[in-house]
C-alpha cells in the first residue's frame, strides 16, 4: 500500500490556512486581535502538520496496517474534536459564542458536542456559532472534510490493493 504524497509537500495546505485567514480579516468576518483568531489560526496550521506527520507520512510506509493507519486517524479526528471544543469553550467573548435558541452556551459538553457535529460535517443546528466562531466553525469544517476524503481514499486504496495480483 503506497500512497505517495502530493508534489509541493505542505505549501499548498499551509497556503490555503494564510489565505483563508487574511480573507476573513479583509472581509472582517473575523476579529485579527482576537483569541479566537489565534487559536484557531494554531490549531490549522497544528492540524496540517499533525495531519501530515500522523496519517500521510504512515501511509508510505509499507510496514502500518490498516488498522494501525484507521486508529491513528481516529485518534487524530478525537484530538481535533477536543482542540476546537477548548476554543469554543475558553475563547469566548461579548461577540464570539456559541448559542441554543438565542441563549448562550458555556458548558464545556456541549462544546465538545458542537465540535463533534461540526467536525463530522452533520450540523444538527440546535448549537450555532456566533461572531468569529462562524469562522472556528467553518474552519472546523474543513477539517471533517479532509478527514473524510483521506478516510475514503485510503480505503479505496486498500480496496484496489487487494485486488491487484502480486508480481
Amino acid at each position: 500500500m503506497k500512497i505517495k504524497k502530493a508534489h509541493g509537500g505542505l505549501l499548498y495546505p499551509y497556503l490555503a490556512v494564510t489565505a483563508g485567514l487574511a480573507f476573513g480579516v479583509a472581509t472582517g468576518s473575523i476579529r485579527a486581535a482576537s483569541l479566537n483568531f489565534w487559536l484557531t489560526a494554531a490549531a490549522a496550521f497544528t492540524l496540517v502538520t499533525v495531519f501530515d506527520s500522523l496519517v500521510l507520512s504512515m501511509v508510505d510506509h509499507s510496514h502500518i496496517t490498516p488498522t494501525q493507519l484507521l486508529f491513528r486517524t481516529m485518534l487524530l479526528v478525537m484530538l481535533v474534536q477536543l482542540a476546537f471544543a477548548s476554543i469554543y469553550h475558553f475563547a469566548q467573548d461579548e461577540t464570539a459564542f456559541l448559542a441554543r435558541e438565542g441563549e448562550r452556551v458555556t458548558d464545556f459538553n456541549d462544546a465538545l458536542y458542537f465540535s463533534g457535529v461540526t467536525l463530522m460535517t452533520v450540523g444538527y443546528g440546535d448549537i450555532v456559532p456566533r461572531g468569529d466562531f462562524r469562522f472556528t466553525a467553518m474552519a472546523e469544517v474543513y477539517s471533517g472534510v479532509l478527514f473524510i476524503f483521506a478516510f475514503f481514499t485510503w480505503a479505496l486504496s486498500v480496496m484496489a490493493n487487494r485486488r491487484r495480483p502480486a508480481p
